[in-house]
């Protein structure tokens, strides 16, 4: 479970079962569109523009979950539509993450430095 599924449950007294259909659109949105996200990642010369349009969408899409969500999920439809558009645009995330540093560290440092970074995390 995650942190908004949690202040759903708890703050709005979502049902289980509610949170649940909102995790896995949220879940299926980012497997569906990640190919997609990494096509554009791989092809685009504005790498660092999508990846911060990819941070602050999710971060308002966040946002409005916390404020649109009305009690007892009344407006399960609206949340619906939320989660798919931040699962989609958080696709974005990972294959832009790896597209810069690949384009830093180039094709053979590619390994070393994610590794790198996993150690950190």
């Amino acid at each position: 479970i995650n942190m908004q599924s949690a202040f759903l449950i708890v703050s709005k007294n979502y049902q289980e079962k509610q949170a649940g259909i909102l995790f896995f659109v949220f879940g299926m949105a980012q497997f569906l569109f990640q190919t997609p996200a990494g096509y554009i990642m791989d092809y685009s010369d504005k790498k660092i523009a999508w990846l911060s349009f990819a941070a602050v969408a999710t971060t308002c899409l966040t946002i409005f979950t916390a404020i649109f969500a009305e009690d007892d999920g009344g407006n399960l439809g609206l949340m619906i539509l939320i989660k798919l558009l931040q699962g989609a645009v958080t696709a974005m995330i990972p294959p832009g993450l790896n597209s810069i540093t690949q384009g830093i560290v180039g094709a053979v440092g590619m390994t070393e430095q994610v590794s790198i970074n996993e150690m950190m995390n």
